[in-house]
């Protein structure tokens, strides 16, 4: 039975029809247009605009899933929706992410560490871009496993421990006004780790003696163990899969620039699941103002 002859047959037994608008659980003006046996008028589209700006987000970030389009939504415009409205309008839309297979592991997980606080444990390895007519580019990543943040970083035509060293420089000089540089002065960096690989820039004399001379402790991953630094792994391939691979650079300059503006973004506004659906310059913001109330 359709709600029209519901409706219709409730009047002729004489119910209300406020009584039957509750009852079926329509409004009342609907309820009255159904017993006069009027056209049933449309239903208004309330989540045209929302499709709208999905559409949008969907477009600019297409590796994003629905939990995080739900952030934008948010942070964007104001949207006050849950999830579960978002999934069911991506999966109207057509624009749920699809969820690779990945086979389970059957061993216990080597290598990661627990992190109560930032600048307790870095992380630091080594990536490939390609750059059109310029052959391939290099980028050296420093990353804080606590909060996320790429401090520093170096992106070279060339892969030499002094590419290295600049992305230690820019994490030293962001995180203990300081760098590593001939000629400047290391201070001790509070206990902190810094983990790496084995690559020939990472176990290279000149690094680990820079190391050793600002107090930082060197560990390296096991081989055959990208679960050791999986942090600066993770952002890698977050990288390359909102940035790079939607790309075709023609040259150097112009990976530089997309690689430079991708890195800013995600530090000041990509929404990261490990920290809440915070930035990681949101997180240490929060994480700020939290230690200022406790010593309040």
């Amino acid at each position: 039975m359709s709600i029209r002859q519901r409706v219709q047959v409730l009047r002729v037994q004489g119910f209300a029809v406020a009584v039957v608008a509750q009852a079926l659980g329509i409004s009342r003006s609907w309820a009255y247009a159904l017993s006069r046996g009027q056209p049933t008028p449309p239903r208004p589209d309330r989540d045209g605009e929302l499709k709208a700006q999905l559409r949008a987000l969907a477009g600019e970030f297409p590796t994003h899933g629905y939990r995080r389009l739900t952030v934008w939504l948010r942070k964007r415009w104001g949207q006050r929706v849950n999830r579960k409205r978002v999934l069911r309008l991506c999966r109207e839309l057509g624009l749920l992410v699809t969820v690779r297979a990945r086979r389970a592991k059957r061993r216990e997980l080597r290598g990661r560490i627990e992190v109560t606080a930032s600048d307790q444990h870095w992380q630091a390895d080594l990536t490939k871009v390609w750059c059109g007519q310029d052959g391939w580019g290099y980028l050296f990543g420093v990353i804080d496993a606590y909060d996320r943040e790429v401090m520093g970083y170096q992106f070279q035509l060339t892969c030499r421990t002094q590419d290295l060293l600049g992305a230690l420089d820019e994490a030293l000089v962001d995180r203990f006004a300081q760098g590593s540089a001939p000629g400047l002065a290391c201070r001790p960096c509070g206990g902190l780790a810094l983990r790496t690989d084995n690559g020939p820039q990472m176990t290279s004399r000149r690094f680990t003696g820079v190391l050793a001379a600002c107090e930082i402790a060197h560990e390296r991953t096991g081989y055959n163990n990208p679960d050791g630094d999986a942090y600066i792994e993770r952002f890698f391939r977050t990288l390359k899969e909102e940035e790079v691979w939607l790309k075709d650079y023609g040259s150097f300059a112009e990976a530089s620039e997309a690689i430079a503006r991708f890195i800013a973004y995600y530090n000041a506004e990509r929404p990261h699941s490990a920290l809440g659906y915070l930035s990681p310059q949101e997180f240490r913001a929060q994480q700020a103002r939290s230690l200022l109330k406790e010593a309040a």
